[in-house]
């Protein structure tokens, strides 16, 4: 893995600079009910800091097009782009091969796939709520799943 620094925030350390990390955020400038706001409803829409609001930005203004899905110069763009994220992110976590990273739209489109891929046989924490657990109730029904609970805690 390498050691490359993507200019994310290490919340290993002890202490963190929550100003700094909220400048990260443009959001975070807005007021609530005349407080400064506070979001924790990451589950349904997370905020985007500065660099991926300008990296989007970015894309959308000069490479713009289907990834995987051209010949011309944009959608080459768009593809070199997306296979170095995938490069990136692979290094990040460890991972192998950049083959090993699928990027989905979002947390549930994420777990059904992984529920698929494992042939309807997954387990879940029994502490888990709201969209996870109807998920894959629906989809145990539908399609014949076997379902089951572990119970998960901090130490194990």
């Amino acid at each position: 893995m390498g050691d490359a620094d993507y200019g994310v925030h290490k919340f290993a350390a002890s202490t963190v600079d929550w100003k700094a990390v909220r400048e990260d955020f443009p959001i975070l400038h807005e007021q609530a009910h005349g407080h400064p706001l506070i979001y924790f409803d990451s589950a349904a829409t997370s905020q985007k800091p500065r660099p991926v609001i300008e990296a989007l930005r970015k894309f959308y203004e000069h490479d713009n097009a289907n990834v995987h899905r051209g010949l011309h110069t944009l959608s080459s763009r768009a593809t070199e782009a997306y296979e170095n994220a995938r490069q990136r992110v692979a290094e990040y976590i460890g991972a192998a091969s950049p083959d090993e990273i699928v990027f989905t739209r979002g947390t549930t489109e994420s777990i059904n796939l992984v529920a698929q891929a494992w042939g309807g046989k997954f387990v879940r924490d029994s502490s888990d709520r709201h969209g996870t657990p109807q998920q894959f109730g629906a989809m145990a029904v539908a399609g014949g799943m076997d379902r089951r609970a572990a119970p998960i805690s901090a130490g194990a």
